[in-house]
């Protein structure tokens, strides 16, 4: 895309690729779909929820965690009328206070994605307005001087707007009517996922300027050119928020070597599988004690329950045993390295797989399969951290079998519990449904221990969080 952008910058036309459908002209609007009269739509049918919801994280500058973007797929309510829109987008925000998600707002911020139609549903009062942001899209009729005035209401009441320019183009606004739907916005919205012309307008359009005070959310980053524009291209200072899928995958450091933390850490997690006296595992952490600062740190955490605080390593062999000592370990390994500034999002992410399956194991009745399954969502992305293939990471941690099967070949007993966290964290609806029915589990559960998985990590990464903008 951002190859395209420069070619648009020089005057060149933009080579097609092959077999894709031309661009459409930045000066031609899209087309919208002709909708049924509100009279002829039958009733809709929808659950009393809507399933697994994503919510995928957005990110800052620095790269650290600090909203979510919560997303249903459903064409049955973004199709159709007023009505079925207002219904869906009900279902929506009913579906997230039933998930618990809401709790995760102590320490982040949310986007929560409603039309236009929707603006009038009573359930939007009860919203946190301190940490919730609206993403408003289109309705299914041109904005009008009543959503303006439902919109500034919700402004007067505490919620924040994100707006996306490119979506409100003239067949959605009036020009006047833009300039005031957008004075409204806290946040603008660019979506890398649309067409290169339609990324690149509103940067040049002068929004930036024109509503300085609104920062700049790059939605669906797929590519390091689409992060090389937010950072580098026209407005690049408003870019303030960051999401998609070239950020949400591990960037690995370019050396190749494991650095010195990471090697005492694995060290001392291959003296514990190997049942090394306790005097050879602390000789380790006096080589660097701000390792067992950081492993204390996250023992002791409020939310892992102790009855009292573990002071030494001799206590905590003692007190959680080697498989869970082992287990606490391994967050040690994304914090080793201080010069890797995607390790702080690496470690969020394992953590996540790692509790959300633990949680999985734990419904199955088996405390071992749980144990087990930490791990396997714990080591999944320690190839990206270290920057060496997987099985090479793996290889001096003598893992159980299945942990290793489940990573290294995608087969065994634990490799349809990873499937699926992953699937979840991709906001992947269809696979996620599929093997939800393959483990025999029930999709609501699923989405409950997901969001606790992701508070549990948010608690336990806590001192490490960054204050939330406000």
């Amino acid at each position: 895309m951002f190859k395209s952008l420069i070619e648009g910058f020089a005057g060149r036309k933009p080579r097609e690729e092959e077999g894709a459908a031309p661009v459409a002209a930045a000066t031609e609007p899209p087309r919208m779909a002709v909708r049924a009269p509100e009279t002829d739509a039958g009733p809709i049918e929808l659950p009393p929820t809507l399933g697994f919801v994503a919510h995928q994280p957005v990110l800052d500058r620095q790269q650290r965690a600090v909203a979510y973007l919560f997303a249903a797929r459903d064409e049955r309510g973004a199709a159709g009328t007023p009505a079925r829109r207002r219904e869906f987008d009900a279902l929506l925000l009913s579906t997230l206070a039933k998930m618990g998600v809401y709790r995760l707002l102590d320490y982040r911020r949310a986007f929560i994605q409603i039309s236009l139609d929707s603006l009038d549903l009573p359930e939007l009062a009860t919203l946190p307005a301190r940490s919730v942001l609206l993403l408003v899209e289109p309705g299914c009729e041109p904005l009008d001087d009543g959503d303006l005035a439902r919109l500034e209401a919700l402004k007067a009441g505490g919620l924040r707007l994100a707006l996306a320019p490119a979506r409100f183009d003239d067949s959605v606004v009036t020009a006047a009517r833009r300039e005031q739907l957008f004075a409204l916005a806290d946040v603008m919205v660019l979506d890398f996922a649309a067409s290169a012309n339609r990324v690149l307008a509103p940067l040049l359009d002068q929004l930036p300027r024109r509503y300085p005070k609104a920062r700049w959310f790059a939605r669906n980053v797929g590519t390091a050119e689409d992060m090389e524009l937010c950072l580098h291209g026209p407005a690049a200072q408003r870019f303030a928020l960051f999401h998609g899928v070239y950020l949400a995958g591990g960037r690995s450091m370019p050396t190749g070597k494991v650095d010195s933390g990471q090697a005492r850490v694995l060290e001392i997690m291959r003296l514990l599988r190997c049942n090394a006296e306790a005097h050879e595992i602390e000789a380790q952490f006096k080589l660097d004690s701000l390792l067992l600062f950081k492993l204390l740190r996250f023992v002791n955490a409020p939310v892992n329950g102790l009855s009292r605080k573990v002071m030494s390593i001799e206590e905590s062999l003692l007190l959680l045993g080697r498989e869970r000592l082992f287990k606490w370990m391994s967050l040690l390994l994304f914090t080793a390295r201080r010069d890797d500034v995607s390790s702080p999002g690496l470690l969020e992410k394992s953590l996540i797989r790692a509790a959300f399956m633990e949680r999985l194991g734990d419904y199955r009745g088996s405390r071992l399969e749980a144990e087990h399954l930490f791990l396997t969502g714990m080591f999944s992305l320690l190839a990206a951290l270290l920057n060496v293939p997987l099985a090479d990471a793996l290889e001096p941690l003598d893992l159980p079998a299945p942990v290793a099967d489940a990573l290294l070949a995608q087969k065994g007993l634990f490799a349809p519990y990873f499937q699926l966290a992953v699937a979840c964290e991709q906001n992947d609806p269809a696979r996620v449904t599929r093997l939800v029915a393959l483990l025999k589990l029930d999709l609501d559960l699923v989405n409950r221990f997901y969001t606790e998985a992701v508070l549990w990590t948010q608690q336990v990464l806590r001192e490490e969080e960054p204050v939330p903008a406000e």
